[in-house]
């Protein structure tokens, strides 16, 4: 059987296998629909057993699937990173890398990545993140995008993470705010009406989350779902806002805002890379995270 076997088979059941669709599978490979049907067929005949069954609207794996794919997948990971590795990855060659990143990262990453002379023919996108994490998660497994950068403390097993930067909370009021000079109290935070920002994931308030102290109700005159938006709200009124240090920082002469030291306790927030362990020897995938680190030296 192995002899008479043809990979394009494998790759085509794996694909099949991540998306529960064959549609959707094939859209990843650009075949048609009926093309990758035919190949799953052929697939079906030369091992003569049943690999996917119709459930409602979809497909789902037999156990025969199930077992063929945790043995199958990681040598054609092994293949793959062979492959790559013949000539390992270079500039030279058009390559399109897809990362997911939430609001602050992409604000960060844009200017290094469009500064940067060294790309060569090398592409890298930014896409907002999902408010989901099982969608995210779903998103890597199924290798529509090559990373995601997030501040979400994930229990996934079968995925990497590595440190990127490390951002902190402060205040920003607007800079000739009638009441609040170089420094805010606890008590005039309170005192004060407020631009809030929801982290829709967490269900939570970011000034709450990234806080070691419980604070109490604020007075809200808004709420947000960008921290562009927060700014530009602040810069335009009396209100006070819980902000992102580094974005503070990079909009805070633009929109004639001033930063403060938060007064409470802050948590650092911890942004880190995140893929498939599937990519971890994967040479475009190394180089793509080291580029990545590159853009956030410690020293920064």
């Amino acid at each position: 059987m192995f002899n008479n076997m043809d990979l394009n088979l494998l790759k085509v059941f794996v694909a099949v296998y991540r998306h529960r669709s064959i549609t959707l599978a094939a859209e990843e490979i650009g075949m048609t629909q009926p093309g990758v049907s035919g190949l799953l067929k052929r697939l079906h005949h030369q091992l003569d057993v049943q690999l996917f069954v119709r459930s409602g609207r979809g497909i789902v794996p037999t156990h025969q699937a199930r077992e063929l794919m945790r043995q199958v997948e990681p040598a054609l990971i092994q293949i793959q990173n062979a492959l790559e590795g013949i000539e390992s990855f270079s500039t030279d060659h058009d390559r399109r890398f897809v990362i997911y990143a939430s609001e602050p990262a992409m604000l960060m990453l844009l200017p290094k990545i469009e500064a940067d002379d060294s790309l060569g023919n090398v592409k890298i996108e930014l896409h907002p993140t999902f408010s989901s994490e099982e969608k995210l998660i779903n998103s890597l497994n199924q290798q529509r995008v090559d990373l995601a950068i997030d501040f979400a403390n994930y229990s996934a097993p079968s995925f990497l993470f590595e440190h990127l930067f490390e951002d902190e909370l402060c205040i920003i009021v607007r800079k000739h705010h009638p009441r609040i000079d170089d420094a805010i109290s606890l008590e005039q935070y309170y005192q004060e009406k407020h631009i809030t920002l929801k982290l829709r994931r967490e269900d939570a308030y970011l000034a709450d989350y990234f806080t070691e102290e419980s604070l109490d109700e604020r007075h809200i005159a808004a709420e947000c779902d960008s921290l562009l938006s927060q700014m530009s709200m602040i810069s335009n009124s009396d209100c006070v806002a819980v902000m992102s240090r580094r974005l503070a920082r990079m909009f805070a002469e633009k929109l004639d805002i001033k930063m403060l030291e938060a007064p409470f306790t802050s948590i650092p927030i911890r942004y880190r890379i995140m893929t498939h362990n599937r990519m971890k020897q994967s040479p475009s995938n190394q180089w793509l995270r080291q580029k990545l680190k590159s853009y956030f030296p410690h020293s920064e």
